[in-house]
């Protein structure tokens, strides 16, 4: 851990990297700090904080060592309430998230940066985020920041929510409506949903995130590679639709250092 001394919000020290090119973070901050103040299980939607979900990915995690374990994103802690193997550490850009999550379970919370994490080189087993790659200030920075503090053979978990291509989207229909056996009527509701939905008029009720980097299934993965990782596994609903997975654009990608 590095000795500067940082401001703390009712005890939760506030880690922020003071060099100039993450100046734009602690406006990033606030704008989550709003969010996280104005509604409650803010991800649920995203299919992320249900209990399904949580059972799911707990139980993946489970499967690595986790020693030693930090969550990056932690928002309100439900993930890591269900996680209790080993010391936990989380980080999340908003102290009003971390407020909430703190109530949940026991952990060693801090407002802080991927791209500059306040802990010592190769520190953790396990290494997970959910919903979190897609809004990183510099993804570069961060993917080898978590390099660095993991472990040589840890494992790095990031779920990340993909675009998918013509070909990808072409694919997930086909088999939801034609094959293996043509399924009319389905088809029928769905368009017919698809054409209401393209008309009507009215607020917005998905929560708009700062920053949204995009990402297709495959440069996902060779953003991981990229940065040093070995990508061990790609989970998602269209290689297995069993996965309580809230669509076919989320994708898991399981990494070994």
């Amino acid at each position: 851990m590095c000795h500067s001394e940082y401001p703390t919000v009712e005890g939760i020290p506030v880690l922020l990297s003071k060099r100039p090119e993450f100046q734009s973070a602690l406006q990033i901050a606030a704008a989550y700090d709003s969010i996280y103040r104005c509604n409650t299980n803010v991800w649920e939607p995203l299919g992320r904080d249900t209990k399904e979900f949580v059972e799911y990915f707990s139980s993946l995690l489970g499967q690595f060592e986790s020693k030693r374990l930090l969550e990056i994103g932690c928002g309100e802690g439900f993930l890591l309430a269900a996680l209790n193997r080993g010391e936990k550490f989380a980080i999340d850009l908003s102290a009003e998230a971390i407020k909430v999550a703190r109530t949940k379970t026991q952990a060693q919370f801090s407002v802080a940066l991927a791209e500059g994490l306040p802990y010592a080189s190769e520190y953790f087993d396990l290494i997970v985020s959910v919903g979190v790659m897609e809004h990183f200030l510099d993804v570069n920075k961060a993917l080898r920041e978590i390099r660095r503090v993991l472990k040589p053979g840890g494992h790095y978990v990031g779920l990340v929510h993909v675009r998918l291509t013509f070909w990808e989207r072409f694919a997930v229909k086909s088999s939801e409506f034609f094959f293996p056996r043509p399924r009319p009527i389905r088809f029928a509701r769905w368009l017919r949903t698809k054409l209401k939905s393209r008309n009507r008029q009215g607020p917005r009720v998905c929560i708009k995130q700062p920053i949204q980097n995009k990402y297709t299934t495959q440069s996902g993965q060779a953003c991981f590679e990229r940065n040093g990782f070995r990508v061990i596994d790609v989970l998602h609903t269209r290689k297995d639709p069993e996965l309580p997975l809230k669509g076919p654009f989320v994708v898991i990608y399981i990494d070994e250092k």
